[in-house]
């Protein structure tokens, strides 16, 4: 006998409740859980005393713990415990995934059952389907003739194959191991199938980190041969692994490489090993670093927060021979020199310390013409012990002003002198060890003048202690020295506002006055830090030119010049400046020869320096260009020139770069003239091209180049790489490079890669990307 109720009813179905004349509708479900309840919500409900059944049809929605189920009838059998679900079946679970089903039949608890013609949507976006399904002890579920694929449908046309899908005769998707099992699987590209597998497993969507292997990564070098890299993760523990990855190379044997992580409370390390028994160690010529049979790394690097404001860390690297890491791609080892450091910051709201030992590992080969004449790259390499940098701007104002105090401490030991022979020698490092404190104290106060005239007064003084031990005789050894530069200076700057409906422009003079003594024992000093100067529109008003503690910049000097802004009201902007720089009295730095010829050929050695400039163009809609340029004091000819224009909008992107430099006789400099360019250019929505090039215009030759092809989706990305660097300017030989690297969301990415040299990784997380050409 069945008895009809009304529509919209909703029902509740716990345990020890009785409704509808007593019919027990308990749900298995409570037997779990005591506090467990099933809500029923339907147009109508339906009950069948004879069957024991209770139906529920006409937009029926169940809730039930973290679960919801929609359909158009539901069939409850209390005799089986089970419910069967018809007609626009849709599932939620609680991990978020979704089922679309036209039929489910499963037990009130939710655990086990049997699903026809079904789709599963992950919270991840993946998808399963299949013509049938059983779902078995809540956490497993076996697709027959399944398909799973990270892909959407397409929305023009859902039959459509996606671009790539993985179809097996079963799929066991386990969420207690989170593991997704596949048997007799082949993938597909839009429907054809490119490869065949009778099993293999990975972790579902949802997981994270899991033991297991990891996509596999396929190389080819003339001096490596060809081979495959099969990494293998082990998860010890949510904050502990390791990753083996052996390479199995046709022509020097098996790579072996390693790397430990470790995350504490406070931090976390790591320690990668790597090492390999040459084969054929005659693939490399002879008298090479690569010419021996054992060749091996060890790297660690590691970040620990003391507290809030202070952490050390360190970055060390140590290999068996200088190229080692480079033509085996050890991650982390492919660049001509790696850097070695410990370090401890400290940082606050205005002040901040930083403590580092350096030594640096050089991983090129030392030229061959050079070999006779002694000279060793690695010695000439200095060994930092340590270097120490303080600021602290002081809270309370002084005189009005602002006060503030800088802190350096180098201490450093170089084996053999690095010597450049030109019309001049000059030293890029000398011989010896050095240590060096200096103290440097600036303050400075802004008054606002009639008319909105700005006036700075400022003062600093710089003080050092050096303590120089050195057998070259460019310096003299065991000796003590002291210096102070004392400095009292004016800037100036009246800005004068042009606003109108379209735009605002700003004209502001500049000019900078700071009287101070002669610069004190040029030649009797190391310079290691002062070393890099390019004179331009960014330090025009640097009240010491220099870039570091080792040179002090004297005499008296006026730096003068002119700004120009102008602001639309479309977005675009425009700026550009002008100066010059003149010695009024006092010797001139930057004419005296220190032991690295700092200062000179850089338009600041005469008493009226050159003019230097810049202009720049923001278009507000992708476009910026920028130009800047040093001119000849005299005849107003280019000395000094670079240009850049970037392009960005969406997928389209681009730079064009162009340096010249006039040629510098007294430093042996030759004229030098280069032009880069780098563009990524959206062909479709998914595909871009790809291309750059560095050209040589005084030697009218390609530095490097390459092209690509790019394609990326919500669920597939695909890079095609080809690159070459002319051996004219790297110390191996010309290295050219096919790369490929391919990635299924959700399954991971593998690459592939020929290189003439074998020094290009083929890992996925490989820190020397070439396509960081781009």
């Amino acid at each position: 006998m069945s008895v009809p109720l009304a529509l919209g009813v909703t029902l509740s179905l716990a345990p020890q409740i009785a409704a509808a004349q007593d019919f027990d509708l308990r749900a298995r479900a409570t037997q779990q859980d005591a506090d467990a309840r099933m809500l029923v919500e339907a147009d109508e409900l339906i009950y069948d005393f004879d069957a024991r059944t209770v139906s529920a049809a006409g937009n029926v929605e169940i809730f039930y713990q973290e679960h919801r189920l929609e359909a158009d009838r539901v069939t409850y059998r209390e005799p089986s415990g089970r419910l069967l679900a018809t007609g626009n079946v849709r599932l939620e679970e609680p991990g978020g995934n979704v089922i679309v089903a036209q039929e489910i039949d499963i037990t009130d608890d939710f655990r086990e059952g049997f699903i026809d013609s079904l789709n599963v949507q992950t919270v991840d976006r993946a998808r399963f389907a299949a013509n049938s399904a059983e779902r078995r002890e809540g956490n497993v579920t076996v697709f027959r003739q399944g398909v799973y694929t990270a892909c959407e449908p397409c929305q023009d046309d859902p039959s459509r194959p996606p671009l790539w899908q993985v179809k097996a005769s079963r799929i066991i998707h386990n969420r207690q191991d989170q593991t997704v099992y596949y048997r007799n699987a082949r993938l597909e590209f839009f429907g054809v199938p490119v490869a065949y597998v009778p099993y293999f497993f990975h972790p579902d969507p949802t997981v994270k980190r899991k033991t297991g292997f990891l996509a596999p990564g396929v190389r080819a070098g003339a001096a490596l041969g060809y081979g495959v890299t099969v990494p293998y993760f082990w998860n010890l523990a949510p904050n502990y692994d390791i990753t083996f990855a052996p390479t199995f190379l046709t022509r020097q044997g098996v790579l072996a490489e390693g790397e430990w992580r470790h995350r504490l409370m406070n931090g976390s390390y790591n320690v990668r090993l790597a090492g390999i028994l040459q084969q054929d160690r005659d693939a490399f010529p002879a008298g090479t670093s690569g010419d021996r049979d054992f060749r091996g790394s060890i790297t660690s690097s590691g970040l620990f927060a003391i507290n809030s404001r202070w952490s050390w860390g360190w970055s060390l690297a140590g290999t068996t021979d200088r190229t080692f890491g480079r033509e085996y791609s050890i991650r982390g080892l492919a660049d001509q020199e790696v850097v070695n450091t410990l370090y401890l910051n400290g940082f606050s709201k205005r002040n901040w310390f930083d403590l580092r030992g350096y030594a640096f590992r050089v991983q090129r080969e030392d030229p061959p013409e050079t070999v006779n004449d002694g000279i060793d790259y690695q010695a000439e390499q200095a060994i930092v012990h340590p270097i120490l940098d303080h600021n602290y701007v002081f809270d309370q104002r002084f005189f009005g002003g602002e006060l503030s105090l800088n802190s350096n401490l180098t201490s450093l030991t170089r084996t053999d002198s690095d010597v450049y022979t030109t019309p001049v020698t000059y030293f890029a490092g000398v011989e010896g060890t050095f240590t060096r404190a200096s103290m440097d104290g600036q303050w400075q106060r802004n008054f606002i003048g009639p008319l909105g005239q700005v006036f700075t007064p400022f003062a600093y003084l710089k003080a050092d202690i050096y303590d120089v031990r050195s057998e070259d005789p460019q310096l003299s050894d065991g000796t003590t020295y002291g210096r102070a530069m004392p400095a009292i200076g004016m800037e100036y700057r009246w800005p004068f506002l042009v606003a109108s409906p379209s735009v605002t422009q700003t004209i502001s003079p500049v000019a900078q006055v700071i009287a101070r003594p002669n610069e004190q024992h040029i030649r009797d000093l190391p310079n290691e830090d002062a070393q890099s100067l390019v004179f331009d529109d960014t330090i025009l008003f640097s009240r010491d030119k220099f870039s570091g503690y080792d040179r002090q910049e004297g005499g008296t000097r006026a730096n003068i010049g002119l700004t120009y802004q102008a602001l639309f009201n479309n977005g675009a902007s425009f700026d550009a400046m002008f100066g010059q720089s003149f010695q009024l009295a006092g010797v001139n730095s930057f004419a005296v020869r220190d032991v690295g010829l700092t200062g000179l050929g850089t338009g600041l050695e005469s008493d009226r320096s050159d003019y230097v400039g810049r202009i720049s163009l923001d278009t507000g809609q992708g476009l910026k260009l920028t130009a800047r340029g040093r001119f000849d004091e005299v005849d107003l000819e280019l000395d000094r020139a670079e240009a850049t224009a970037l392009f960005s909008r969406g997928r389209n992107s681009g730079s064009l770069t162009y340096l010249y430099r006039r040629k510098v006789p007294l430093l042996g400099l030759a004229e030098q003239e280069e032009v880069s360019a780098v563009a990524q250019v959206a062909v479709t929505n998914y595909w871009s091209a790809l291309g750059g090039i560095v050209f040589d215009i005084d030697q009218k030759a390609r530095v490097r180049h390459a092209l690509g092809l790019a394609y990326d989706d919500e669920c597939f990305n695909l890079s095609a790489l080809y690159s070459e660097t002319r051996d004219a300017y790297t110390d191996l030989v010309s290295n050219r490079q096919f790369f490929v690297r391919i990635n299924l969301r959700t399954l991971g990415d593998s690459e592939v890669s020929f290189d003439e040299f074998g020094t290009q990784s083929t890992t996925a997380e490989d820190e020397d990307d070439p396509l960081d050409f781009f």
